[in-house]
């Protein structure tokens, strides 16, 4: 049987079934794609050998941002001072207002090749963006970052490591397929951050402070925070700003091919990831303790907690597991997780977490806080996996 009459036999028994199972048109037809999101423009394979065009419309794509604006780094050689400005016609002057330069193919050309080093504005005019970044600073800042990687990976977001600048600093970058509200996507990122803080006990929490964007809306005629754009030239051939292989914190030989390969999340799928993980409860809104949940490595909290009750409640952390800790800091926290710095002081010392007064300030606290803390030094569980419950 010829190709031509197969397809005449297999297009009437089509239409014998849809008489026989009276189907409308609409529903005889082909199932639509299953996919969440609409990919517009999705970067295509790009490799090390690939023309620097090329290159710079991927690197265009994958980390779109502003394009009315972007920032210059410098350094004074004679002062030792660094840091970032808006990119300005006739260069920046402090005091002066002049117009911001566009970010074109070619200034992205002069920073992979290392004439200069950009940073890019997140977060676009209508509070949206289309990746988000997670900034690790200090002597810790790549465990920080692995945990925040693996907190990330254990829900199904594909984050990539890389590492800053200084060549001890981390970012973990998230790729979106399409534009997303900021709000939602600190709201994924401080889920993030409050998982790796329960991996990681003692991880600063200044990690809220550093996700980028750093704004949930821009204020009037604002332009956001800007990061350090990734694969600088000049700083590449150090071994920095170049993206790393988690298992062996190397860089990837192909760093083009391997960013090629990230899975970029649909705008439902960040949404539904945020609503998963999300909000961050602090102060009076922790209940209990919260234990980590991406990894099978469980350590049984102490059968005793001591706590000395002062000015402020000062414990002995050097027993408490990480999820304790993590618990701890947050519910001595006041407000938004981003100022936790300035209410908290368990990011101190020598292993001894101190609870604020700002905690006995809160109303539902006030009365019952002191009381907690001193069960919690007397307390004596019956096994070693039971801890004194929230006073209620």
């Amino acid at each position: 049987m010829s190709l031509e009459a197969e397809l005449a036999r297999i297009r009437a028994e089509n239409a014998r079934l849809r008489r026989l199972l009276d189907l409308t048109a609409e529903q005889a037809r082909p199932p639509r794609a299953t996919q969440t999101g609409l990919v517009v423009d999705h970067p295509g394979p790009v490799a090390a050998t690939s023309p620097a065009a090329d290159k710079v419309r991927f690197f265009r794509r994958l980390f779109a941002s502003r394009t009315d604006v972007y920032a210059i780094g410098y350094e004074n050689r004679r002062t030792g001072r660094s840091g970032w400005v808006p990119a300005v016609e006739g260069g920046w002057r402090k005091g002066t207002s002049k117009p911001y330069l566009r970010l074109t193919d070619t200034v992205v050309e002069a920073h992979l090749t290392g004439e200069v080093h950009i940073g890019l504005y997140p977060m676009l005019r209508d509070d949206t963006c289309h990746w988000l970044a997670a900034d690790f600073d200090g002597p810790s800042a790549m465990l920080d970052a692995l945990s925040y990687l693996k907190a990330a990976r254990a829900v199904g977001v594909p984050g990539a490591l890389e590492v800053s600048r200084s060549g001890t600093g981390a970012h973990v970058w998230v790729f979106f397929e399409g534009p997303v509200r900021a709000e939602t996507a600190r709201t994924l990122g401080s889920g993030l951050v409050r998982e790796a803080i329960a991996l990681r006990g003692r991880m600063d929490l200044a990690g809220y402070d550093r996700l980028f964007p750093a704004q949930d809306v821009l204020p009037a005629g604002g332009i956001g925070n800007l990061i350090a754009a990734p694969l600088q030239g000049r700083l590449r051939k150090d071994g920095a700003t170049v993206f790393l292989d988690p298992g062996t914190l190397e860089p990837f030989d192909d760093q083009w091919a391997y960013l090629s390969s990230l899975h970029r999340l649909s705008p439902g799928e960040v949404g539904r990831l945020a609503a998963r993980i999300g909000p961050v409860r602090v102060g009076s809104a922790v209940g209990g303790l919260r234990e980590q949940t991406s990894s099978k490595i469980r350590p049984r909290p102490p059968a005793t907690v001591e706590a000395v009750l002062g000015a402020t409640v000062g414990i002995d952390t050097a027993a408490l597991t990480p999820a304790m800790l993590a618990t701890l800091k947050h519910a001595a926290s006041h407000g938004e997780p981003r100022v936790l710095r300035s209410t908290a002081a368990a990011d101190v010392d020598v292993g001894c977490a101190a609870v604020p007064a700002q905690l006995r300030r809160d109303a539902r606290w006030a009365a019952r806080a002191p009381a907690w803390f001193a069960r919690c030094r007397r307390y004596r569980g019956r096994g070693s996996g039971e801890q004194p419950g929230d006073p209620r």
